[in-house]
């Protein structure tokens, strides 16, 4: 068989599986809806010993098989094999908060664009979707979760735990950028950056001696004029994130450096960025804002730390905006040296030929609204 038909046999069998959740769901709630009703509230228990698993885990299961059957369009989306399970819980959490009409416009635009994109996609254009319904519930469900921010502690196999801390997108993304930037000065050793980065974080947290962060902390973060001026309720786009509410969008900007990005009307792509740095700053932060995270499909690297590749092999005359794109340094060295291909067309978009033959077209990703015309 060709590495396209072994392909094929794959998703036949993703799609099987995904036919097998919903019907499992439908299950679930056909044999919760006939409990009789003293044994209601306690269902769980009997599908916890039925399948061998714990009242939590089957409580998940209850409530995932809930969610997915109040919604009919995005459980048949499931059952034939369109979208995964994750994608599904996804769209239904997302539309939850909106009005029923407003639901249902939403519901139908993400259940078009998901089957060919990552859940990371579809959570941005999600919360997009949402800022333009209903701005106010936007805000309203990014104040529910920011209630939710926690420090967890999980404890893992062979000595090992984990941390986990919730906080909000911006607040994150600074942290971030603060720990990788004292990673990345530390000498040379035996250490992978991820590991430097986990060490830098442990002395944070535990008040050790660190090495001060090499240059100033910082975020990208890109709104209409209009927005920053409180005349529209435009959400912000944080680089490497998405959209985030105008509120926060505009606290950000209180205290940040702005720069004009002139934007092509009809698209919504940048163009231009306002002449603050030396060329080839510029050069990178124009490409940076036309393409704010890792060409590569599905990848969500942000722009800023990923290499500028040459799509067409440097001649000493090509290192233009037209030839440029970020990639992060897996998917740099993965089109350097295996038989992936990837080429800049014409509108701006990236394809790549993989090697199975199959090509995939990543998307533009405009940062303003193109003009209705």
């Amino acid at each position: 068989m060709t590495l396209d038909e072994l392909l094929v046999e794959v998703e036949a069998k993703q799609a099987a599986l995904c036919h097998a959740k919903a019907e499992l769901a439908t299950a679930l709630i056909t044999f919760h809806t006939a409990a009789d009703d003293r044994d209601y509230r306690f269902v769980q228990n009997e599908i916890a010993c039925a399948l061998h698993i714990s009242r939590r885990g089957a409580d998940r299961i209850l409530s995932n098989a809930s969610e997915l059957t109040e919604r009919p369009r995005v459980l048949a989306a499931l059952s034939a094999g369109l979208i995964d399970e994750s994608k599904a819980l996804l769209i239904v959490d997302q539309v939850r908060i909106l009005k029923e009409s407003q639901a249902s416009i939403a519901e139908a635009n993400l259940l078009e664009y998901a089957p060919t994109r990552t859940y990371t996609s579809i959570r941005r254009r999600a919360q997009t979707l949402i800022h333009k319904l209903d701005p106010k519930a936007a805000d309203l469900r990014h104040e529910e979760k920011r209630k939710r921010r926690l420090v967890e502690k999980i404890n893992l196999d062979d000595g090992m735990a984990e941390l986990r801390h919730t906080m909000t997108a911006h607040d994150t993304a600074m942290a971030f950028d603060h720990i990788d930037r004292i990673a990345k000065s530390l000498p040379k050793d035996d250490r992978t950056l991820d590991q430097k980065r986990a060490d830098v974080a442990r002395d944070l947290l535990l008040g050790l001696d660190t090495p001060a962060p090499q240059g100033q902390t910082m975020v990208y973060l890109t709104m209409p004029i209009t927005a920053l001026l409180g005349l529209t309720d435009d959400p912000g786009m944080l680089a490497g994130y998405g959209p985030i509410p105008t509120h926060v969008a505009q606290d950000i900007a209180a205290g940040g450096v702005w720069k004009r990005i002139l934007t092509d009307p009809v698209t919504g792509m940048a163009e231009e960025v306002s002449d603050t740095y030396r060329p080839s700053p510029k050069q990178r932060e124009l490409i940076n804002a036309r393409y704010p995270r890792c060409t590569a499909i599905g990848c969500q690297q942000p722009a800023q730390r990923c290499d500028l590749d040459h799509c067409r092999p440097f001649d000493g005359t090509n290192t233009t905006i037209r030839n440029l794109r970020p990639k992060c340094r897996h998917h740099h060295t993965m089109k350097t040296h295996s038989n992936w291909r990837c080429e800049n067309r014409e509108d701006g978009t990236h394809r790549w030929t993989t090697p199975a033959k199959r090509t995939y077209d990543t998307e533009l990703e405009p940062i303003a609204e193109p003009a209705p015309f």
